[in-house]
């Protein structure tokens, strides 16, 4: 035994320091090259390793006891149990000591006094077997000490499997923990891919900030810009009187003109310089339809011409209008796009009845919008006394006047209408004759959105201090 126990020494201690060279050879080699395990730091890695082989150490030191000596094992889990035991036979056994002390001091009286030895013995016996049941009894107390100390080791078999069981949980809980840390790595990833794409957006987002900054002061300009223009609208109604002589003096000078033109040309003019021989709204989706559109374009304008200086002509398929290679070619450029577009016809001079060459250009521009619905047109001043002393068809034709000349400004080309019934005209002239309530102007304005092709329908509207009091 004192040879084996010597062995026993020798090989713990023998373990014990390969364990720790081990370990300061692991620790050594991961602080020189600097590993990581767990997310440590280099340092802190070293440091794991040591504290780590230091626990094998141990653990190894106590698996040879156990594993060598029983007595070990079970003074190490089972030494309180038995001391517990102990203590109470020994309690016992005390118990029947003092017993046993009291019968041989009365054997002693016994012996002293025999006479009374006799009267007491078979108290003395009685006394003597109440000892020997108490000792029975704790021969059986032993027997059941036994018999607990074999549930016990029972139970510490069922124990070890149920380690043994955990120890297995715990093997696959840490597969499925590794496999958690894998789809945690990627999702990762993903949230670093997340990450860099909500780091674009925010850029966009700034970007996008920076353009509604410079769109905010467009639209500060162009409030600058409406307000100059509501300016330049009060001054227009002041020029409308100019613009309204200039515009009848230009008339009669048209008409002494063209007067004399005829004169001159000793004829019936047919069709007059400017006139719209072909008006028409195109929009080509092919490329290849350009030619054919404008063909059939230049094929209505011929036939006016024809209608108007060859009446009663029944061959109306004669090419009697004349335009340039530019103009066709500029034509088909701008109609190529695929946009909706204006395409006018016009004549370019004068011509006479019977005549059959007539010189025509072409006036495309895009069809765009011009005016929203309910965008102010024109505007001028307007009062009970003016209506009163009979100004009020004056003012009208005033106004229709100026709007017809900043919507032809505006780029429409399409007809401009009062309203699509002159007699709702004339009872608005009537309503506003019969009003009451004080009013300070008239407004035209475009009772639908309208585009360059036309047509612009106004609609006048009376107003006090820019609140609606009537409107046709």
């Amino acid at each position: 035994m004192m040879t084996s126990a010597l062995v026993l020494i020798a090989a713990i201690l023998l373990l014990g320091g390969l364990l720790a060279a081990l370990g300061d050879y692991l620790g050594t080699k991961i602080g020189k090259a600097r590993l990581r395990l767990f997310n440590l730091r280099p340092r802190q890695t070293a440091t794991f390793i040591t504290i780590f082989t230091g626990t094998l150490i141990a653990a190894s030191t106590l698996g040879i006891l156990f594993a060598t000596s029983a007595s070990l094992r079970k003074g190490i889990f089972q030494l309180d149990e038995y001391l517990n035991r102990l203590q109470e036979t020994r309690e016992q056994l005390s118990e029947a000591r003092e017993q046993k002390q009291k019968v041989e001091q009365q054997l002693a009286q016994a012996e002293q006094e025999q006479a009374q030895v006799e009267q007491d013995l078979d108290e003395v016996n009685s006394q003597f077997q109440l000892a020997q049941e108490e000792l029975d009894q704790v021969s059986q107390k032993v027997a059941d000490l036994k018999q607990q100390l074999k549930s016990l080791k029972q139970e510490r078999e069922n124990l070890l499997a149920q380690r043994d069981s955990l120890e297995q949980e715990i093997v696959k809980r840490d597969q499925k923990l590794s496999n958690q840390k894998k789809e945690l790595k990627t999702k990762q990833q993903e949230l670093q891919q997340a990450e860099n794409r909500l780091d674009e957006l925010e850029q966009q987002r700034r970007q996008l900030q920076g353009k509604i900054e410079k769109q905010d002061e467009k639209i500060a300009e162009l409030d600058k810009i409406i307000r100059k223009r509501n300016e330049v609208l009060q001054f227009q109604e002041e020029k409308v009187s100019e613009l309204e002589t200039t515009i009848k003096n230009l008339q009669k000078e048209k008409e002494i003109l063209q007067d004399n033109y005829q004169e001159l040309r000793q004829g019936n003019v047919a069709l007059v310089k400017g006139e719209v021989l072909s008006f028409n709204v195109v929009s080509v989706p092919e490329k290849d339809l350009t030619k054919q559109v404008i063909h059939e374009i230049l094929r209505q304008a011929n036939k006016h011409a024809i209608e108007a200086t060859q009446p009663g002509k029944e061959n109306l398929q004669k090419q009697i209008i004349k335009i340039t290679e530019a103009q066709v070619k500029r034509m088909k450029e701008m109609l190529r796009d695929g946009e909706e577009y204006v395409v006018q016809i016009i004549s370019a001079g004068n011509y006479l009845t019977g005549e059959e060459k007539i010189r025509v250009f072409a006036d495309v521009i895009p069809n765009q919008k011009v005016f929203k619905k309910g965008e102010v047109i024109a505007s001028l001043s307007l009062n009970p006394q003016q209506v009163k002393n009979g100004k009020l068809s004056e003012r009208i034709d005033s106004l229709l006047a100026a709007s017809k000349f900043r919507a032809r400004r505006s780029g429409m080309v399409g007809d401009i209408l009062i309203s699509k019934d002159r007699r709702e005209l004339i009872n608005f002239m009537e309503k506003v004759a019969s009003l009451e309530q004080p009013y300070d102007k008239i407004d035209a304005m475009a009772a639908s959105s309208s585009y360059s092709s036309g047509p612009l329908e106004l609609k006048f509207v009376v107003k006090q201090q820019d609140q609606v009091i009537l409107s046709n």
